[in-house]
């Protein structure tokens, strides 16, 4: 997802967007504006950067985001990616390790094969009992 600042407004765009159905589009207020004459009381304040409850949005025109709220929106997407990026590597090291004993399986199971081999050339079977 790539977000950036156009024309005023917060702009979200994800892979395999299409351009043709337009942008997602979230309204921007600086820190300033939201001072200056905001009587909407659900807007977040500038001097609390975390919601501490959320209220359902009836739709995207219902929400802005400040400086703050899109600081904290990039932190917590570089933290995820991060956390992401830790547990593909612990996957990656895994597969190898199941590769390893996967091979040393293989290994195991012909050369117990090879043994049966060789034992029933050493120790023929004994002939069947006659009654």
């Amino acid at each position: 997802m790539r977000i950036f600042k156009k024309d005023g407004q917060w702009v979200a765009k994800t892979k395999g967007f299409d351009d043709e159905s337009g942008p997602s589009t979230l309204p921007f207020e600086d820190s300033e504006e939201m001072d200056e004459g905001n009587d909407d009381e659900d807007a977040p304040s500038p001097s609390h950067p975390r919601p501490s409850s959320h209220r359902p949005l009836s739709s995207t025109s219902d929400f802005s985001f400040s400086n703050d709220y899109y600081n904290l929106f990039n932190g917590r997407i570089d933290s995820l990616t991060t956390k992401v990026e830790g547990l593909h590597h612990k996957v990656e090291n895994l597969q190898q390790s199941i590769d390893g004993m996967t091979s040393l399986l293989q290994q195991v199971l012909t050369s117990h094969q090879a043994l049966h081999s060789h034992l029933d050339t050493v120790f023929p079977p004994p002939p069947p009992l006659e009654n």
